[in-house]
């Protein structure tokens, strides 16, 4: 899963997106060869990734920190895990990231399924079975496999516009989403991308080119 609740099977043929209770939608891309777009467009992320490189400090905030930050600099408030929505929240990605970090657990469910064909019956099973697996990961109990899930959200005087910040503590997750007039959702994407510049690399993450370093970069660079 990436940052924006994606999923996505990489592969030169096929093309697996969904939110987080799963895959909701395939797209079949079979022996595609770039556009004259599609290669302007690479070419402009890999300058804006090496513009990100060079410009990038190494100095780095711990989570309790850019929590801190968030909630002083920006006015997000904790989601009260009473909340009606934060149940519902917590279990999905518990059950997005124990398919991602332990398997195992999933008994027979453990292999990611795979796409046979592209027929419709194909497609329906892995379909299926992807979503069996993310219910077998929902049933697993929390004794078994936790996180430290934590959502902040940002008020307005239109109850229509939201902005929240997903962070997850013991894997090193922030996240994050908009909704509303266009002005917010174009703030809230300056704020999401100083909130990462805030969060930061250090030099070692930057000579390692870490899972940190990417996850910063590539941040930045959309």
């Amino acid at each position: 899963m990436n940052r924006t609740g994606v999923y996505e099977k990489s592969s030169s043929a096929v093309s697996v997106i969904g939110g987080a209770d799963g895959p909701t939608s395939i797209f079949f891309k079979k022996n595609a060869k770039l556009t004259l777009k599609q290669k302007i467009q690479r070419a402009k992320n890999k300058i804006k990734r090496f513009y990100v490189d060079k410009t990038l400090s190494c100095e780095s905030h711990s989570l309790d920190e850019v929590i801190e930050y968030i909630v002083n600099r920006y006015r997000f408030a904790e989601v009260d895990k009473d909340a009606e929505e934060f149940p519902e929240e917590y279990q999905q990605m518990r059950a997005s990231f124990i398919i991602q970090y332990a398997p195992e657990l999933l008994g027979e469910s453990t292999a990611c399924p795979k796409l046979k064909s592209e027929s419709p019956k194909d497609v329906e099973a892995y379909i299926r079975q992807s979503e069996e697996r993310m219910q077998r990961a929902m049933e697993i109990p929390s004794t078994e496999f936790d996180i430290d899930f934590h959502k902040f959200k940002k008020a307005f005087d239109d109850i229509n516009d939201t902005m929240y910040i997903v962070i997850e503590k013991k894997y090193a997750y922030i996240g994050g989403g908009a909704g509303g007039n266009k002005k917010v959702v174009k703030n809230f994407q300056s704020i999401y991308k100083d909130i990462y510049r805030y969060y930061g690399v250090t030099k070692e993450d930057k000579v390692s080119k870490s899972e940190r370093y990417k996850d910063v970069v590539r941040t930045l660079s959309q």
